[in-house]
């Protein structure tokens, strides 16, 4: 069934597992401030976004693929305090941070390396940034793998269809 590329953002939206709750990182061990936890959703759903992309280029042609990310970048900012429960003031600056880690997880899947290593990548950035502390790092890995929907999202892009609305 034909949709335009608002419903296609809000249908990849859906997927994300967000907001973080204290409750789902205390069932990895990982125990995080409200302050962690607001970086931790920020770095989850940087990955969300990234393997959103990676999919939509994968699989559409790069102006339809765009088209549906800059919807969902719309829907991310318009959910930002209301669905993922972030402050505000953090929303500055987001979406430059969420293109170098696109950038960056790129390169990792461009030279070979699987969904597991991005997550990697991902926990050590957590931890460098101080998100997650370094005994953390091995829990919150377990969490990315087991909360990070790659194949829904995979799934959800290729079975989509485009108007040109």
């Amino acid at each position: 069934m034909p949709q335009t590329a608002q419903q296609a953002a809000e249908s990849v939206f859906a997927l994300f597992p967000l907001p973080l709750a204290r409750a789902t990182l205390e069932e990895y061990g990982v125990e995080a401030t409200d302050e962690q936890i607001q970086l931790i959703t920020r770095e989850v759903l940087s990955l969300n976004l990234f393997w959103t992309h990676h999919a939509l280029l994968s699989v559409l042609s790069k102006i339809e693929g765009e088209r549906v990310f800059d919807e969902l970048c719309r829907y991310v900012r318009a959910a930002w305090e209301t669905m993922l429960g972030l402050d505000q003031p953090t929303l500055a600056g987001y979406f430059e941070e969420a293109a170098e880690r696109r950038a960056l997880y790129d390169q990792i899947v461009q030279e070979g390396g699987s969904p597991i290593a991005v997550f990697t990548e991902t926990a050590a950035l957590a931890e460098s940034d101080g998100a997650i502390r370094p005994e953390d790092s091995q829990k919150f890995l377990a969490l990315l793998i087991d909360l990070i929907p790659v194949e829904a999202i995979g799934e959800t892009v290729e079975g989509m269809d485009l108007t040109h609305k």
